[in-house]
């Protein structure tokens, strides 16, 4: 509708609509008496436009109740349709186009009495549509009809006015609701993004704390068994003085077996140390062999990712390619039909210049073989025939009447059309085909354009 499509109503437009409803509703009624045995129908029209212009390709699908399809319509390029709907039923008409949202209204036809069923009343509409995408169309409020149309038979054409300004009243988004949405949208996905950079960065500081737990961790654990193995060095060391000097005073021990014992020991504590040593250099490299695999698993994936964008690089010439090669194909197919073209055009020239000296000769053979003209006494004047024609518009029908005078002899012809597309010809008030009175009114109508 013309007021979907703006938003704002124009009531003086509106205004004129409902005056012309109802003189085609006043007409209608009066030519009912006529055709009172014969079952009315609505019949109704509209346009699908978008951004105010025609659209085509659209559906326009008529549902009975609802439910039930009557009719699927595939407007043209001017976007107009047209349907015929029974009286005694609700019908759902739905629109939808590729990228646009789908919509709907309703034509209420039920309450309309059986007496009032012979009228055939016209509604047009205009149907605008709007992309699904457009930021400033609220799109959820179309799950609803955008109008309702009701017929009773009593009055013209009821559009549901309450209805169609509670639909349109908030479809449009002003712009402050569209920067105020815009704000939130940009608001959310700051936090979003905001949430997601501390959330990794808690990850990397954990991680980083952890290793650095660890790390301090086998530092103090080295310590204390290096502060362990220095105590028991010192504990054996006073305790063989200690020995020793007993040893000493007490018996006549050797220089050479404490010699051997000092020695002994000093061997068990180099062993000591290099297990110590050793299991501290295995940590370094268990710690050294971790950090090394982080950091190859950090290529790889820089690998994999170099590899996916040079494989996507690869696809997208591809594509290029098989499109030129496309682009080669057409154009070569559009060679071959201009030249298909250009060799029918020179064939059909060549056949028209036969066809032109074929003509000549045969009006050469001919005009050799004329014969004389025939003797002015001999000649009779040949009547030709008046032609009158008169029109008679009526409210129900159309009369065309073409009376021919020929000498003495008078013939009649004429031809009704009714407002529905009914033709009917006479001639002579005898009825005939529509094609023999075309046929005969044309012959003599030449003569009266003569």
């Amino acid at each position: 509708m013309r007021a979907l499509g703006n938003i704002l109503t124009d009531k003086k437009v509106l205004a004129l609509c409902r005056l012309c409803l109802l003189l085609w509703l006043f007409f209608f009624l009066s030519a009912s008496k006529v055709f009172s045995q014969a079952p009315g129908m609505l019949e109704f029209a509209g346009r699908v436009v978008k951004n105010g212009a025609p659209l085509s390709g659209a559906t326009v699908t008529v549902l009975r109740n609802g439910t039930i399809e009557q009719e699927v319509m595939k407007p043209g390029k001017n976007g107009k349709f047209r349907c015929y709907l029974v009286f005694g039923v609700d019908y759902k008409i739905t629109f939808s186009y590729p990228g646009c949202v789908d919509m709907h209204l309703m034509v209420y036809t039920s309450r309309l009495p059986k007496e009032r069923s012979d009228l055939f009343p016209l509604y047009q509409t205009e149907v605008p549509f709007f992309e699904t995408n457009d930021p400033k169309i609220r799109v959820s409020k179309f799950k609803n009809p955008f109008t309702k149309v009701i017929y009773d038979g009593k009055k013209a054409f009821m559009d549901d006015e309450a209805y169609l300004a509670a639909f349109t009243k908030d479809l449009i988004i002003d712009q402050a609701e569209l920067d105020k949405l815009a704000a939130e949208k940009s608001a959310k996905e700051k936090a979003e993004k905001d949430k997601a950079d501390a959330a990794e960065k808690a990850k990397k500081d954990a991680e980083e704390k952890a290793r650095r737990d660890e790390e301090s961790r086998l530092l103090a654990e080295q310590k204390a068994k290096r502060d362990a193995l220095e105590k028991e060095a010192e504990l054996a060391r006073l305790k063989a003085e200690a020995e020793s000097k007993d040893l000493m005073n007490e018996t006549m021990e050797t220089e050479a077996m404490r010699l051997q014992r000092e020695k002994e020991a000093k061997q068990l504590l180099a062993k000591k140390n290099r297990e110590i040593k050793s299991k501290y250099e295995n940590e370094l490299l268990k710690l050294v062999a971790e950090n090394e695999r982080f950091a190859k698993e950090k290529a790889f994936n820089k690998q994999k990712r170099e590899a996916h964008t040079n494989t996507v690089i690869e696809q997208m010439r591809r594509e290029t390619e098989l499109k030129a090669k496309a682009d080669k194909l057409r154009e070569d197919i559009k060679l071959k039909k201009k030249k298909e073209l250009q060799n029918k055009q020179y064939k059909l020239s060549e056949m028209r210049k036969l066809v032109e000296a074929a003509a000549f000769a045969e009006r050469s053979v001919q005009i050799s073989n004329q014969k004389d003209f025939p003797e002015p006494g001999t000649y009779q004047r040949r009547e030709l025939p008046n032609v009158a024609v008169t029109v008679d518009d009526g409210l129900i029908k159309t009369v065309r009447t073409t009376t021919v005078t020929l000498g003495k002899e008078i013939i009649n012809y004429r031809k009704e059309t009714t407002f529905y597309g009914s033709v009917t010809c006479y001639k002579n008030d005898k009825q005939i085909d529509e094609v023999i009175y075309n046929v005969e009114v044309d012959y003599f109508s030449s003569y009266k354009n003569k």
